[in-house]
């Protein structure tokens, strides 16, 4: 039991945190499966909320790389000047020599530009880029959700573990308690001796504060399902669900294999990355080609002076359109170098996508045998648990025969306690990494 509280307060320290609680009204209880827990988890939790913008941040990006290399730029301008002080014009000629003002009173402007590309090097590619980073957005988004996936089953078999060891405790307590009475009786009646007496309160005073602490641990196994869901700490849960083993389905190492390289977030996310990484290159290089733009303008201007009133204004309009070629010459290696690193970049990235291949190859090895030892374990450990209880009971016979003592009644409660624990324990670890296994198949469904 000291094990597993030391599991509750590490899950509780690094558990995730959550924007908006759960909160019916007073008196009314939410009754919690394991489906609901996982909806409102998700629905609740902030990491996930991020990812989720996020991921709309990168669909904008997106729309904006689509406007600067393909659809047109167009602005317009409005300009009005007043002078305060007119220029002047100087002659001085052999005949004629003067200063004259010149200028408006008032200037008037309006345009309007267009300016459209034609032809860049990385004309598409930039769309290309930014629509790998959106799946990149997204694939970040679902390893978030799968990580919830995990963290509420773990709160959730948690809290149902912690149940059943309550129950342990305090049934342990009640044949302690049991046990003392007729250790008393026979006490009294000069049957056993004042050292069994003596050894069987001890065990009832031993017992008192594990049930506590069972308690306590039950209402941080419930505080942490609640964090984890988003459900107010104030508001009452009921979970119907019982604690017992389940044999869950499970395919051939092959089969998993398969879905680990073509489903696993991360593995996905490394490989957009290499993508990305691949046009980035791609991108770098095409600024070596000239970029073609086609352009228009158009201009409406009045000059007038106050003696002629703003609706009587005259304005002059012109227009052009032309076209713009840049062409790269030489700018100091710069291009080159940019080039270089983005193939640099794209190299690092596919070793990365290597390794973690590799490494998660030896992950689902590691999952498979950790779930076949796990059932294994329960297996086991409902065996032990029978025998511990004949164990038990035979002590407990021994004992009100005169031929037993109370310390063999301790150790076979004692060992029977721990069968069941363990037993208990193995059922937890068992959904667990069943659980872990899903995650690494990037699995979400139960």
């Amino acid at each position: 039991m000291l094990r597993y509280l030391l599991i509750i307060s590490v899950m509780f320290s690094f558990s995730l945190s959550f924007a908006k609680n759960i909160k019916q009204d007073d008196g009314d209880v939410i009754k919690l499966d394991l489906n609901k827990a996982i909806e409102f988890a998700i629905k609740n939790n902030e990491d996930l909320k991020i990812a989720k913008y996020n991921k709309q941040i990168a669909d904008e990006q997106l729309n904006e790389a689509w406007g600067s290399a393909v659809f047109p730029e167009i602005k317009g301008s409005v300009n009005y000047r007043r002078s305060l002080k007119k220029g002047v014009m100087t002659f001085d000629t052999p005949l004629f020599s003067g200063q004259f003002p010149i200028g408006t009173d008032n200037t008037m402007t309006a345009s309007l530009s267009l300016d459209q590309p034609l032809f860049t090097g990385a004309l598409f590619i930039a769309i290309r880029v930014a629509k790998t980073y959106t799946e990149i957005a997204g694939k970040i988004y679902d390893a978030s959700k799968g990580e919830i996936f995990v963290n509420v089953q773990k709160a959730y078999y948690g809290y149902l573990l912690s149940r059943e060891v309550l129950k342990l405790s305090e049934q342990n307590l009640q044949l302690a308690e049991n046990n003392l009475k007729d250790t008393e009786t026979m006490w009294n009646a000069g049957m056993v001796s004042e050292y069994d007496f003596v050894r069987a309160k001890v065990q009832v005073q031993n017992l008192v504060p594990e049930v506590e602490q069972a308690e306590n641990t039950l209402q941080l196994s419930e505080n942490l399902l609640k964090l984890i869901t988003g459900i107010d700490y104030s508001q009452n849960i009921e979970i119907s669900d019982s604690f017992s083993y389940k044999e869950l389905q499970t395919g051939d190492k092959d089969a998993y294999l398969n879905e680990l390289l073509t489903r696993n977030h991360t593995l996905k996310q490394l490989e957009l990355e290499e993508k990305l990484r691949d046009d980035v290159v791609s991108a770098r290089f095409a600024t070596h080609f000239p970029s073609l733009y086609a352009y228009g303008s158009w201009q409406a201007e009045a000059q007038e002076n106050d003696s002629r009133s703003f609706n009587k204004w005259r304005y002059m309009n012109s227009s052009t359109v032309g076209l713009n070629l840049k062409i790269p010459i030489f700018n100091g290696f710069q291009t080159t170098a940019q080039v270089q690193q983005a193939k640099l970049d794209y190299k690092i990235s596919a070793e990365n996508y290597s390794k973690t291949k590799k490494a998660l190859r030896n992950h689902l090895q590691e999952s498979l045998l950790n779930l076949q030892n796990n059932k294994s374990k329960v297996t086991a450990y409902g065996a032990s648990i029978d025998q511990a209880k004949l164990a038990y009971d035979i002590a407990q016979k021994r004992f009100n025969s005169g031929v037993g003592t109370q310390l063999e009644i301790v150790d076979a409660m004692v060992a029977l306690t721990r069968s069941k624990v363990n037993y208990f324990n193995g059922i937890y670890e068992y959904f667990i990494s069943y659980a872990k296994l899903q995650q690494l198949l990037g699995i979400e469904t139960l």
